[in-house]
């Protein structure tokens, strides 16, 4: 399993998101438009601005339209504040020269030659003797030299002077120049407010059009020391200067993303298969956490990739987790790590109540009162999905998401049913090694990584069972099966029954590590009859007992059983039988008992006669 790469695409071909039509829109809009103008692309961090602009460039460069590209963040880079406007502003004029001679389109003439060297002497020497404002930089003051002051006005005819005879040149094809200026969201805010005023001062030109990847927080950020924090009272201003820097604003459509395409495509860049019976599983759990943010859902990608390896390589066979149940609890610690340390506290998350929500310092009459502007809300129904609502409010984030929240700890409870605590408990270990806290308890979890809860005998195991409120029914089917697993290792060496937390496996430590399994089984379910088994391929059993179940059941079921076969991928796995929860509903509670004796006392035989199967 690999990673996927945080790089922003570089060419239509690669439009995972399907944003294509934006591009073109926009792209038509840039070559219809009078000039100047300038566009902003608005979005917060991550949510593919630069990757639009890729697109719209590789279009308007088929239009006859010069483009320069200019990343803000890497001029800004080991410079003091002062210098990194002029440096962005000369990395322009620069870029531009450097993309025409590259298509071989440069016929200015020696003239022009001089004045892009002139501007580029003003803009080195405005880096040093600038003068400051509280909002940045007084370009209008500015100088060269302390002896030969320059009027901003003339280095901005010098600037028009270039672009025109760019435009007007017999040599070259081009009806405008356009400004790519991407990362603005990466640099001081101050510093990004002093690009947008040295664009408006130096750069507002004929045939010339600026798009610029923007995040209107950031610039709100840059003025508050001209304006002061923003409040409803001078909100104005701050929207003022946007507009009177933007003419065009757009939206990243984020909420139009192909999010489905984009996951399958790095899913399967990282070598992970999603089981066809959860692909909108997994849709909707990107929904409910990173959401629509390419970036963040790269991130997510990458941490889920990097626990599957870890498990992998330290995890017994006994103790698989389940994907999907991973995928979810990682997306909890990535998008609500409050959440996650409260499941990280209590993972029976359906047995929240009031009581817990106290202990949050949460009230919760305040919370009912609340719940009752919802009225009849279905989300809202349930006492542990209230006190989970009640927990939201706390934090401004969560409270805006507190629904997304309830929906997929709903899509967990629904899917897993009964096996959901266990599922859940597993998981939480391994996500938590991803988490960025400090906090002490959710270090501990991490730790129990290698070492897990394992139990010295089945009393002990069944005793667990019990604690964790399991009906009795479902712990003596449990004892059914394990009980003669448990009575065979008793009589000498050569076999071992390991029973963990979640579930157990009988094992033939005469074997290699990776045929040493026989059978595993989880936790039974917690309220309905039924355990999930896996016969391994090396008890020759697998076809024998899918026919043994099928004429049980008097059919085919794949609800009830079904054949696994590993991929390359699968360290650990074999070829094996997987017997279903489902069942123990299609047979009597007596013979599902008979049945899983008969399971048991039958891969004893087979692996006391291995020589001879």
């Amino acid at each position: 399993m690999g990673s996927v790469t945080d790089n922003p695409i570089n060419s239509i071909s690669e439009d995972l998101l399907q944003i294509e039509n934006y591009a073109k829109a926009l792209s038509n809009f840039i070559i219809n438009s009078d000039t100047p103008i300038t566009i902003g692309l608005q979005g917060e961090w991550g949510t593919g601005k630069t990757s639009l602009m890729s697109m719209i460039q590789e279009l308007l460069q088929k239009n006859n339209i010069a483009t320069s590209w200019v990343n803000t963040w890497e001029y800004s880079m080991f410079r003091r504040p002062h210098e990194t406007t002029p440096k962005i502003l000369h990395g322009m004029l620069d870029r531009l020269q450097v993309s025409c001679k590259e298509k071989g389109f440069w016929d200015v003439g020696d003239e022009v030659s001089q004045s892009v060297k002139k501007v580029g002497r003003f803009l080195g020497n405005l880096a040093n003797q600038v003068v400051l404002t509280k909002t940045g930089f007084d370009l209008a003051h500015a100088s060269a030299n302390q002896v030969d002051p320059h009027d901003i006005a003339i280095i901005k005819s010098e600037i028009a002077f270039i672009i025109n005879r760019l435009i007007e040149s017999p040599g070259n094809p081009f009806s405008k120049i356009v400004f790519f200026i991407d990362d603005l969201d990466r640099i001081p805010p101050l510093d990004a407010v002093e690009v947008l005023e040295a664009l408006k001062n130096i750069f507002d030109i004929p045939n010339c059009i600026f798009v610029l990847a923007v995040d209107y927080d950031i610039v709100v950020k840059g003025l508050e020391g001209k304006f002061g924090r923003k409040t409803e009272l001078n909100e104005r201003e701050f929207r003022s200067f946007f507009d009177k820097i933007i003419q065009v604003p757009f939206s990243m459509p984020v909420g139009a993303y192909s999010i489905e395409g984009f996951l399958s495509s790095k899913m399967k860049h990282i070598h992970i298969e999603i089981d066809a019976k959860d692909r909108d599983h997994y849709l909707d759990v990107v929904k409910y956490t990173v959401g629509s943010n390419p970036r963040s859902l790269k991130r997510y990608l990458n941490s889920f990739s990097l626990i599957k390896n870890v498990i992998k390589t330290i995890q017994s066979p006994d103790e698989l987790a389940d994907d999907l149940m991973l995928f979810a609890i990682l997306g909890i610690q990535i998008s609500y790590p409050q959440i996650f340390r409260l499941i990280t506290q209590d993972s029976e998350y359906l047995n929240w109540d009031k009581g817990f929500l106290n202990r949050q310092h949460v009230d919760w009459k305040d919370v009912q009162n609340k719940i009752s502007l919802f009225k009849d809300n279905k989300l809202l129904d349930e006492e542990w999905e209230q006190v989970v609502w009640g927990c939201c409010q706390k934090e401004v984030y969560l409270r805006a998401r507190s629904f997304d929240v309830l929906q997929l700890l709903n899509l967990l409870r629904d899917r897993f049913d009964d096996n959901l605590h266990d599922k859940l408990e597993r998981a939480i270990v391994f996500a938590a090694m991803t988490n960025v806290d400090g906090n002490l308890e959710k270090q501990q979890i991490q730790g129990d990584v290698n070492k897990r809860v394992k139990f010295g005998s089945l009393d002990a195991k069944l005793n667990q069972l019990r604690e964790l409120g399991y009906h009795e029914d479902n712990i003596l089917a449990y004892k059914t099966l394990v009980a003669p697993l448990s009575d065979k290792v008793k009589e000498g060496n050569r076999y071992r029954l390991s029973l963990a937390r979640s579930g157990g496996s009988f094992n033939d430590d005469t074997l290699t590590v990776s045929d040493r399994q026989q059978i595993y089984f989880h936790n039974p379910r917690k309220r309905l009859l039924g355990i999930q088994l896996h016969i391994s391929q090396t008890t020759g059993l697998v076809d024998e007992l899918f026919e043994y179940i099928n004429n049980l059941t008097g059919a085919v079921n794949p609800d009830y059983t079904s054949i696994h076969n590993p991929t390359p991928e699968d360290r650990y796995q074999t070829r094996s039988l997987v017997i279903k929860p489902a069942l123990a509903e299609r047979l009597s509670k007596d013979k599902y008992h008979q049945m899983l004796h008969n399971i048991a006392t039958r891969v004893i035989q087979a692996c006391d006669n291995r020589t001879s199967i």
